[in-house]
Protein backbone atom coordinates (compact mmCIF):
# COMPACT_ATOMS: atom_id res chain seq x y z
CA UNK A 1 0.00 0.00 0.00
CA UNK A 2 1.21 3.49 -1.07
CA UNK A 3 0.80 6.60 -2.99
CA UNK A 4 1.61 6.43 -6.37
CA UNK A 5 -0.07 7.58 -9.97
CA UNK A 6 -0.67 5.84 -12.56
CA UNK A 7 0.61 6.57 -16.05
CA UNK A 8 -1.41 8.97 -17.94
CA UNK A 9 -1.75 10.15 -21.21
CA UNK A 10 -3.18 13.48 -22.01
CA UNK A 11 -4.07 14.69 -25.14
CA UNK A 12 -5.79 17.97 -26.36
CA UNK A 13 -3.39 19.79 -24.17
CA UNK A 14 -3.13 23.73 -24.25
CA UNK A 15 0.02 25.59 -23.72
CA UNK A 16 -1.85 27.63 -21.02
CA UNK A 17 -1.99 24.23 -19.04
CA UNK A 18 -0.02 23.80 -15.71
CA UNK A 19 0.90 20.46 -17.53
CA UNK A 20 2.65 22.75 -20.28
CA UNK A 21 4.04 25.12 -18.25
CA UNK A 22 5.56 23.45 -14.87
CA UNK A 23 8.09 20.18 -14.39
CA UNK A 24 5.80 17.54 -13.97
CA UNK A 25 8.00 14.72 -12.42
CA UNK A 26 5.93 11.80 -12.74
CA UNK A 27 4.69 9.42 -15.86
CA UNK A 28 2.71 11.82 -16.87
CA UNK A 29 2.53 12.30 -21.29
CA UNK A 30 0.55 15.80 -22.24
CA UNK A 31 0.29 15.79 -25.66
CA UNK A 32 -0.30 18.82 -28.18
CA UNK A 33 -0.29 19.94 -31.73
CA UNK A 34 1.62 22.47 -33.69
CA UNK A 35 1.40 23.79 -37.54
CA UNK A 36 5.37 23.53 -38.18
CA UNK A 37 8.27 23.45 -36.86
CA UNK A 38 8.56 27.37 -36.11
CA UNK A 39 5.15 27.16 -33.87
CA UNK A 40 6.79 24.10 -32.50
CA UNK A 41 9.99 25.44 -31.08
CA UNK A 42 8.04 28.71 -30.09
CA UNK A 43 5.68 26.66 -27.94
CA UNK A 44 8.86 24.59 -26.47
CA UNK A 45 10.70 27.51 -25.31
CA UNK A 46 7.53 28.83 -23.92
CA UNK A 47 8.20 27.75 -20.23
CA UNK A 48 10.55 29.01 -17.05
CA UNK A 49 11.65 25.83 -17.44
CA UNK A 50 14.38 24.09 -19.59
CA UNK A 51 15.71 20.85 -18.18
CA UNK A 52 15.11 17.77 -20.86
CA UNK A 53 13.47 18.14 -24.27
CA UNK A 54 13.35 15.43 -27.24
CA UNK A 55 13.07 15.37 -30.92
CA UNK A 56 11.86 12.93 -32.67
CA UNK A 57 12.10 13.37 -36.64
CA UNK A 58 13.58 11.71 -39.94
CA UNK A 59 14.99 14.96 -41.03
CA UNK A 60 18.43 15.41 -39.77
CA UNK A 61 18.22 18.83 -40.89
CA UNK A 62 14.58 19.44 -38.51
CA UNK A 63 16.56 17.63 -35.87
CA UNK A 64 20.07 20.08 -36.18
CA UNK A 65 17.97 23.43 -36.32
CA UNK A 66 15.68 22.43 -33.29
CA UNK A 67 18.04 21.18 -31.05
CA UNK A 68 19.73 24.43 -32.52
CA UNK A 69 16.81 26.99 -31.06
CA UNK A 70 15.49 25.38 -28.64
CA UNK A 71 16.22 26.33 -25.01
CA UNK A 72 17.22 23.11 -22.98
CA UNK A 73 19.76 21.50 -21.05
CA UNK A 74 19.50 18.38 -22.57
CA UNK A 75 17.83 16.91 -26.15
CA UNK A 76 17.25 13.48 -26.92
CA UNK A 77 16.89 12.82 -30.39
CA UNK A 78 15.26 9.56 -31.45
CA UNK A 79 15.62 7.54 -28.44
CA UNK A 80 15.07 7.53 -24.86
CA UNK A 81 15.99 10.24 -21.87
CA UNK A 82 18.66 8.09 -20.90
CA UNK A 83 22.13 10.72 -20.25
CA UNK A 84 25.68 9.68 -20.47
CA UNK A 85 27.20 9.31 -17.35
CA UNK A 86 30.14 11.09 -19.31
CA UNK A 87 27.70 13.70 -19.94
CA UNK A 88 26.91 17.14 -19.15
CA UNK A 89 23.47 16.52 -17.11
CA UNK A 90 21.94 20.68 -16.44
CA UNK A 91 19.03 22.47 -17.38
CA UNK A 92 18.47 25.81 -18.52
CA UNK A 93 16.03 28.52 -17.13
CA UNK A 94 14.77 27.33 -13.65
CA UNK A 95 15.80 23.70 -14.51
CA UNK A 96 18.67 21.71 -12.71
CA UNK A 97 21.21 22.26 -10.62
CA UNK A 98 23.53 23.83 -13.13
CA UNK A 99 25.70 20.73 -14.11
CA UNK A 100 27.13 18.03 -11.29
CA UNK A 101 28.13 14.73 -13.37
CA UNK A 102 31.30 13.99 -15.07
CA UNK A 103 33.78 15.82 -15.72
CA UNK A 104 31.60 19.11 -16.57
CA UNK A 105 30.34 18.89 -12.74
CA UNK A 106 34.14 18.94 -11.25
CA UNK A 107 34.65 22.32 -13.59
CA UNK A 108 31.44 23.97 -11.64
CA UNK A 109 33.80 23.60 -8.60
CA UNK A 110 36.50 25.02 -9.92
CA UNK A 111 38.20 28.78 -10.43
CA UNK A 112 40.81 29.97 -13.39
CA UNK A 113 43.46 32.42 -12.28
CA UNK A 114 45.33 33.02 -15.41
CA UNK A 115 48.69 35.39 -14.67
CA UNK A 116 50.98 37.12 -17.26
CA UNK A 117 54.22 38.31 -15.90
CA UNK A 118 57.64 38.93 -16.98
CA UNK A 119 60.30 37.73 -14.50
CA UNK A 120 63.90 39.11 -13.86
CA UNK A 121 65.37 37.00 -11.30
CA UNK A 122 68.58 39.40 -11.23
CA UNK A 123 65.95 41.47 -8.88
CA UNK A 124 66.77 41.12 -5.09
Amino acid sequence: MGFYFEPTVLTKCKQSMDIMQKETFGPVLPIATFKDLDEAIELANDSDFGLTSSIYTQNIDVAMRACKEIKFGETYVNRENFEAMQGFHAGWRKSGIGGADGKHGLEEYLQTHVVYMQYNQNVK
